[in-house]
């Protein structure tokens, strides 16, 4: 995978494991606009499914060419919104793991999805919580100590509550005219029945360690810069088989 260390990235096939029967239902969910974008989560993609054989992959777009790993392609339509939360809840699959196309998948994520046996919804901390711009509310006074949850990396089952959620997110996020996400998710998620796990940070990783640690290795990487492709790799890579 580009620019993460090959130590890194865990073989899939060096540590064998039983198969879960949650698989055949879950999947990976991108949501982009533009060729930009849509090449980015592609390039996202790729590392799911290296990292990941037994996933599938999902994207909503309003491109009309996508390449050939994604099992599910939605539409999205000119005119129409390109925010995450409006198509989040219309994943096709059971168990969703939502992605910003800036990420990296480096590890196997079925014990991840495990969690949805328990939990409704999953998602990392941010990691400047305290600044004001992560302070920010609607219409809740939402305890400090419940800080923002980066929606970057959004781990989910499909039921009632995530449903709910999902609405609710959607109608605060119309209400408070926002421009970030994240900030209207807070308060749905305070005031939601959803079941919420917070995960830890090696599962929205947002630097690439430059050596071997003894601390836990990151599993999903999620760092601007991965949207910026090298010039050369760009025009030849969006339309070819991931194998």
């Amino acid at each position: 995978m580009d620019a993460v260390p090959p130590w890194l990235c865990s073989s899939t096939t060096a540590r064998p494991r039983m198969t879960q029967s949650f698989e055949k239902d879950s999947g990976v969910l991108f949501v982009v606009t533009g060729e930009h974008w849509t090449w980015a989560a592609t390039e996202a993609a790729r590392s799911v499914a290296a990292s990941n054989p037994w996933l599938k992959i999902g994207i909503f777009t309003d491109q009309l060419e996508v390449a050939p790993l994604f099992h599910f392609v939605g539409p999205i339509l000119p005119g129409e919104s390109r925010r995450k939360h409006e198509y989040v809840g219309r994943s096709p699959f059971a168990r969703t793991l939502y992605l910003d196309s800036d990420t990296r998948v480096t590890s196997d994520l079925a014990d991840m999805f495990r969690l949805l046996d328990r939990f409704d919804v999953a998602g990392v901390q941010v990691r400047y919580r305290s600044s004001p711009r992560r302070l920010g509310r609607h219409t809740v006074d939402v305890p400090q100590a419940f800080p923002q949850i980066n929606c970057g990396v959004l781990l989910y089952r499909k039921c009632p509550a995530t449903d709910a959620l999902f609405r609710l997110w959607i109608e605060l996020y119309r209400e408070g005219g926002s421009t970030r996400d994240q900030i209207p998710f807070r308060e749905a998620l305070w005031r939601s029945d959803a079941r919420f796990y917070a995960l830890a940070p090696e599962y929205n990783n947002c630097n690439v360690p430059l050596l071997p640690r003894k601390g836990p290795l990151p599993l999903i990487l999620h760092i601007n810069w991965l949207h910026s492709p090298s010039p050369d790799r760009k025009s030849t890579r969006l339309n070819s088989s991931h194998t």
